[in-house]
């Protein structure tokens, strides 16, 4: 029992074999194999991985482990080890393919030492590191004090529609600036946009109520509704900034003109700068959508990206409009479906 990973004293040799100290010498013996058919940056977390779970349950024997010990270890790291999710999800991973490994005979004429893997049944899909999981995205508490700051003028309602639209579409600044009146079609089933991704291609994705709402709020505002034309900008200059004075009548305001409207909204909101970025608003769809469960290839696709390959095929086998998942987003940052509704104008500019 000379291995550094095996049990030392007497009693935890006889815990490890369940009283058999020719067994607990064979979990040692199989445990040093799997270790060393690993290379060495694997060998050295998975050590540490396995050394961590056999001393927290002082070296119990592996054919007693159960499902209940294996998420009591997940649930150890994360609370009192404190580590990162990624780094648990690595330590699980760690066990779970030792005991997979486990469930091999010994040798030719023997049996298993164990039947099953305790660590199978341990979700991990909640702490699986992802492209999105650790994204510099903007807190939804930031972001919806931002918007509750801003006053319900025809400016106000036109910029709070331009944060809601960016919070429940994770579409890219210049995506959004872009809008003409005509990509927006509230007549079809279900309402949609359509917009130009990244790559040239142009696609159409569902329209969020929330968007659908406080755009058409806006719109009323501004007394646009009876003079929309299918080339006019969803969102226009109202003329009060030194970068909207000289533009044209209903173009589209500039996707520089979004930062200004989100920098000025978090400034008069009173939040912490750091992190206010239009990006930021995308990471935190994508990072809203994963922590709720939404696959992988779902979000990339919800955010129009071009790659990789196996998006581009998902995206090929798409019909209609690509799906808002607005209400994934709002079951996770516990808004109201009505978000957007009860929005008028105090006053007109």
């Amino acid at each position: 029992m000379a291995n550094a990973l095996a049990p030392s004293t007497h009693d935890e040799i006889a815990r490890f074999g369940n009283g058999d100290q020719r067994k607990a010498a064979t979990y040692a013996t199989m445990i040093a194999g799997f270790l060393g058919g690993l290379n060495d940056n694997t060998r050295r977390s998975y050590t540490c991985a396995i050394r961590q779970f056999f001393t927290l349950f002082d070296w119990i024997s592996p054919e007693s482990v159960t499902p209940a010990h294996a998420a009591a270890f997940k649930k150890w790291l994360l609370t009192h080890k404190e580590v990162s999710r990624a780094t648990t999800y690595y330590r699980l991973c760690a066990l779970t393919s030792l005991f997979r490994y486990l469930q091999q005979p010994p040798s030719p004429n023997a049996d298993p030492l164990i039947a099953s893997n305790p660590f199978d049944s341990v979700p991990k899909r909640d702490i699986a590191p992802t492209p999105y999981s650790d994204a510099k995205a903007m807190d939804w508490d930031t972001f919806d004090a931002i918007v509750k700051s801003i006053p319900l003028t025809v400016t106000g309602l036109r910029n709070k529609a331009v944060l809601l639209f960016f919070a429940y579409t994770g579409r890219r600044r210049a995506e959004v600036a872009g809008l003409r009146v005509r990509d927006i079609d509230f007549k079809s089933t279900p309402p949609s946009y359509t917009v130009t991704v990244k790559g040239g291609k142009r696609k159409t994705f569902e329209l969020p109520e929330t968007c659908g709402v406080a755009i058409r709020a806006y719109w009323l505002a501004a007394d646009r509704l009876d003079s929309l034309g299918s080339d006019d900008g969803v969102f226009i200059a109202t003329h009060d900034t030194s970068l909207t004075r000289n533009l044209e009548r209903n173009k589209p305001i500039t996707d520089r003109m979004m930062n200004w409207i989100l920098t000025h909204a978090a400034q008069d909101a009173g939040v912490d700068m750091e992190g206010v970025k239009i990006h930021a608003i995308r990471h935190m769809v994508a990072r809203d959508l994963d922590s709720a469960g939404v696959p992988i290839q779902d979000i990339q696709t919800f955010l129009g990206h071009a790659s990789p390959v196996t998006t581009q095929v998902y995206l090929d086998k798409h019909s209609g409009p690509i799906s808002a998942h607005e209400s994934i987003l709002l079951k996770v940052r516990n808004q109201a479906a009505n978000l957007g509704r009860g929005l008028s104008p105090s006053e007109s500019e």
